[in-house]
């Protein structure tokens, strides 16, 4: 496999990620553009890509660096308040309050990519159900009459449903749609699906249902983007939380490896990936930037040895 770089997940380390000062956000960003084989972020998109803005980031990052954009925070901070809402949400009222934010979704990417042509290169979409409804058939109606919508509209980027740990899991974390019934619903559209190594391992509580789930995909001819983060049993990164925790090689407790990763590149290895890459979280709100970049760097170090 050829490592063009990989997608960065930085925002969960980034100093402001627990609200700290711009000058130590400036360091952050800037250790981090020094750092090699970076193709490019992962955002989030609540009404800007960044805290401070989409031209301070834009300033701050190298201008070859690709974006890909993910719903995830903006999805789970509307739910925070409201738990209906969601793609995959039965309450209609809720379902169009997640289309409206897609729509603001488009209208941000698109504006970016008529500036910097190329740049956002994909949106990490998911299928959130009504929090407390256990109908997976009402999820998945809601989802399919979302995905039609959505994906008729314009874009200028690739749509990829990013998988996360289902509501018939074990103890759902975030209980979104299965992934079978997700295939389903996008099989006759251009939307692949991206398999997220921490939320596949959280649904089974174990670590080898990221490998099904990258197979599954793959039979679906629907494999189109592998992230890791790392889930832990026990200490600071909590008990089977998704709270992205670094690659076992930085974090002792992590239940994610070099050799899980491989196990999943191996597999995707007949699928043409738009992109890879880590999404991990700085656990201590006063740790330094040094650290911060470290548990990057360990990841872009573990996922060069996953891909060789």
């Amino acid at each position: 496999m050829t490592n063009t770089g990989f997608i960065i997940g930085a925002y969960p380390c980034a100093p402001s990620f627990h609200q700290k000062g711009e000058q130590e956000e400036q360091t952050f960003w800037r250790e981090l553009s020094d750092t090699p084989y970076i193709r490019g972020l992962e955002q989030p998109c609540l009404e800007d890509l960044h805290p401070y803005g989409d031209e301070w980031l834009f300033r701050h990052t190298p201008g070859d660096w690709q974006i890909v954009v993910t719903a995830v925070m903006e999805t789970m901070r509307r739910r925070g308040t409201n738990g209906a809402f969601g793609l995959a949400s039965a309450d209609e009222e809720q379902r169009k309050a997640s289309i409206n934010f897609y729509r603001h979704l488009r209208q941000k990417i698109n504006a970016v990519n008529t500036r910097f042509p190329g740049k956002v290169i994909a949106l990490e979409m998911q299928a959130a159900p009504q929090a407390g409804n256990a109908s997976v058939e009402q999820a998945t109606d809601a989802f399919a009459r979302s995905v039609r919508e959505i994906a008729g509209w314009d874009w200028s980027c690739d749509l990829v449903l990013e998988h996360c740990d289902a509501m018939n899991g074990c103890a759902p974390r975030k209980g979104f749609l299965p992934l079978e019934q997700v295939l389903d619903v996008v099989k006759d559209t251009d939307i692949s699906v991206c398999i997220n190594w921490a939320r596949s391992a959280i649904e089974g509580r174990n670590t080898t249902l990221p490998a099904e789930h990258v197979q599954a995909a793959l039979r679906a001819g629907k494999l189109g983007a592998l992230m890791f983060s790392g889930t832990t049993a026990t200490g600071e990164y909590g008990d089977w939380q998704d709270l992205h925790a670094p690659f076992s090689s930085f974090c002792a407790e992590s239940l994610m490896t070099t050799e899980h990763a491989k196990t999943l590149f191996t597999a995707a290895s007949t699928a043409t990936l738009k992109f890879s890459g880590i999404k991990l979280l700085e656990i201590n709100a006063n740790a330094n930037v040094n650290h911060r970049i470290a548990i990057l760097r360990d990841g872009i170090s573990a996922m060069n040895k996953a891909t060789q």
